[in-house]
């Protein structure tokens, strides 16, 4: 005996005789390390079930869902359909569809990224399209509005409409249009409209074909409307009259103030406020009438009538609902309506006309990546990703951010920290963050932190302390361990494959993490053999490190890693197991 060896805890290396310390071997199938008990055969797996025969799951995107101790699920995506079977029991549980929903799964394997959050797992395609609704039809100065500012006995009052004048005279001081008289018999202004556009379309002014209707919504306003052959149609307005012709005002689709509005409309009227006097950012008003109809009331915020209401819910990410034990919904989720502003005071998120690649959750928010931007709903409202008020911006607005980088960026993954949102391409990795510590539309801030080449088909995993992220050549696979340090401070990034270049597989197609169990592992669907990475750390160092594999009964479709327990689908031969 020429070397004593205290243990083989070094697991696999791949170095050179000289270079090896003791403890390293030059393979280790099913072997477990373990910094207590040494290096220990690996447990069994034991069977649950059986899924099925033949293709149907080959290539499928797999998934783990655990609500409980006695609710825990495995599924997959496979066409157009979703199965989950009970982990525990091994039965098949019930999946329905709701309205149009199986038109989302469009996607291949890799196209699917899944964000579960107590009974619901969010499914993300990243091969469809975002959309917005349909922009409304709505015609520019349909509605002419007439308000009574005041009246001043026998004073003239000017209504001129496509060009042809009326006018008017008081009668009498109250403030009111009954009494703005043209003579004393009782005809008003709202006679005096009506009575001139008769006249005109019987004199065939084919500026006045349609149906013209003039109602009185109010003790001081009339609001005129024009309808030709069943289309809302546009006129023109103009008024005058009084002492200094400031007595009377009209406007349609918009109003320099919101002191220009009358008291008392009609139910749903909207009118852009320009602010052309005001600091804040021109908004829309609906007015909203006590009654329902018209009359006294108020006028709100509301959205442009010229504008989409807001996104598309068929090609946004859907929900997958555990809705009883062993039983699902996959359907459409009820994205929350743009209920104010336009396309310049409330545009539509950025990933809106792109494709969404991943979600997460971080600092009470739904956050989505599309491109070089990241996108967070409005605070606590997790489907809103619309602003408030479109007159100022408030700390729980929607986040919309992008990655500035001399690099073509193409965000794929996220992993939320401590020091901040991990954000991942294929050549760079970036940190979202605030100085304050809680993300807001005026304190986000994203910044490069490292340039490393990353496989954008396997999504890194937190272990805890560290990520993980693969790197592949063409005939191995990399796999690193970036520690972040601080907001201000590069990460320290290690590679941990160094001891077994070439030795993973560049197959690598699945990676997953046990922080409680200190430990990595790689799969690949076409391939049998499992490579694992375990180690010990006292706090400030690790003290054991070691690789090793595991040979399974099968190609190995999927793992996923329960506290203690690891479940794996293979396909054995002909056959699907758990």
């Amino acid at each position: 005996v020429t070397q004593r060896i205290p243990n083989y805890l070094g697991g696999v290396s791949k170095q050179s005789d000289d270079k090896m310390l003791p403890g390293q071997v030059r393979e280790c199938y099913n072997g477990f390390p373990d910094a207590t008990y040494g290096l220990t055969k690996r447990p069994g797996f034991k069977h649950i079930a059986n899924f099925g025969t033949g293709t149907t799951y080959d290539n499928a995107k797999w998934f783990f869902i655990k609500r409980d101790n006695n609710e825990i699920y495995v599924g997959c995506i496979k066409g157009n359909a979703i199965y989950v079977w009970n982990a525990v029991t091994g039965v098949v549980c019930n999946v329905t569809y709701g309205t149009g929903a199986q038109a989302y799964l469009t996607g291949a394997r890799v196209n699917y990224k899944l964000l579960t959050v107590q009974d619901t797992t969010i499914v993300i395609n990243d091969n469809v399209t975002v959309a917005a609704q349909a922009t409304p039809s709505t015609v520019t100065d349909g509605v002419g509005t007439i308000v009574l500012e005041s009246s001043v006995p026998d004073a003239k009052y000017y209504i001129e409409i496509q060009g042809i004048e009326f006018t008017v005279t008081a009668h009498s001081t109250d403030y009111s249009f009954d009494d703005v008289l043209t003579d004393k018999s009782g005809h008003n202004i709202k006679d005096a409209i009506e009575t001139g556009i008769a006249a005109q379309q019987s004199a065939s002014n084919a500026a006045f074909n349609g149906t013209w209707t003039v109602t009185r919504n109010g003790r001081d306003s009339l609001d005129i409307t024009r309808v030709v052959s069943g289309t809302p149609t546009s006129f023109s307005i103009e008024v005058r009259g009084g002492v200094s012709n400031n007595a009377i005002s009209a406007f349609q689709d918009e109003v320099s103030s919101v002191g220009m509005l009358p008291l008392e409309s009609y139910e749903g009227h909207v009118v852009k406020i320009v602010n052309t006097v005001a600091t804040v950012d021109d908004y829309f008003a609906k007015f909203k009438a006590d009654n329902g109809t018209s009359g006294r009331g108020y006028w709100e915020e509301t959205i442009s009538p010229n504008v989409s209401p807001g996104l598309d819910n068929s090609t946004m990410p859907h929900e997958l609902i555990n809705s009883a034990t062993n039983t699902f919904v996959f359907q459409k989720i009820n994205y929350d309506n743009r209920l104010v502003g336009d396309d310049t005071t409330n545009s539509h998120p950025t990933f809106v006309g792109q494709k969404i690649t991943a979600g997460f959750f971080h600092n009470n928010r739904l956050g989505f990546l599309s491109k070089d931007n990241v996108i967070m709903s409005r605070s606590g409202k997790y489907y809103n990703f619309y602003f408030e008020t479109a007159q100022a911006t408030l700390d729980s607005d929607p986040i919309d951010i992008s990655c500035s980088s001399i690099i073509p960026t193409s965000l794929y993954a996220v992993l939320p920290t401590a020091q901040g949102v991990i954000l991942f391409s294929d050549r760079q990795q970036f940190i979202l963050f605030s100085d304050s510590g809680v993300l807001t539309p005026a304190l986000s801030t994203i910044r490069a932190i490292s340039n490393f080449e990353m496989d954008n088909t396997v999504v890194p995993v937190d272990v805890g302390t560290n990520i993980n992220f693969i790197s592949k050549t063409p005939g191995y696979t990399r796999v690193f361990s970036m520690v972040t340090k601080g907001q201000q401070q590069n990460p320290q990034v290690l590679d941990l494959s160094r001891v077994v270049k070439e030795w993973v597989s560049p197959n690598i197609d699945h990676l997953i993490s046990s922080p409680q169990n200190s430990m990595i592992v790689l799969s690949s669907q076409s391939e049998r053999e499992l490579y694992i990475f375990r180690y010990y750390s006292d706090g400030e160092k690790n003290l054991m490190e070691a690789w090793t594999s595991w040979i399974m009964p099968g190609t190995t479709q999927f793992t996923a890693i329960d506290s203690d327990d690891m479940y794996a689908v293979t396909k054995q031969g002909n056959q699907v197991v758990l």
